[in-house]
């Protein structure tokens, strides 16, 4: 979020908006052009060096042994996670892995055996790097044989 202040009557960002304060989803260069009162104008810019979710995430990997894309493993982005536990769930809520940190991978296994094929749900508990804050995200991964 960038919070231009309350003291203009009038605020231009180059994303288009005409608020005092824009929400952030990308890194990038943003403008803003403000009016105040007595009609003086004033310019700022500020580069956002990060922007979105806190993980890089595949949607699918292929753990057949053949040295490409054959473990499930996210990538935090440091500046912003200070650590965090990977969780795989099946589609009927079974744990069938838990990892933590940057040694987190998931090979497709369960108890040593290859899982089936399918939808497998993800749970990544971290903390804010900033804030020190416990977050949670989730989603799916497909598991493809």
């Amino acid at each position: 979020m960038l919070d231009a202040g309350s003291d203009a009557v009038a605020y231009l960002w180059n994303t288009g908006d005409t608020t005092a304060a824009i929400k952030l989803d990308s890194m990038g260069i943003y403008r803003l052009e403000t009016v105040s009162a007595n009609g003086c104008k004033s310019f700022d810019t500020v580069q956002i060096l990060w922007g979105g979710t806190p993980f890089f995430v595949p949607n699918a990997f292929t753990p057949n042994g053949d040295g490409l894309n054959d473990v499930f493993k996210v990538i935090p982005r440091y500046d912003y996670v200070r650590d965090f536990v990977l969780q795989v769930y099946n589609r009927w809520g079974g744990l069938v892995y838990e990892g933590s940190g940057s040694d987190a991978a998931w090979d497709g296994t369960y108890k040593g055996e290859p899982v089936e094929q399918g939808t497998f749900i993800y749970v990544i508990g971290y903390r804010d790097f900033q804030s020190n804050q416990s977050k949670t995200v989730r989603g799916t991964v497909v598991v493809v044989r």
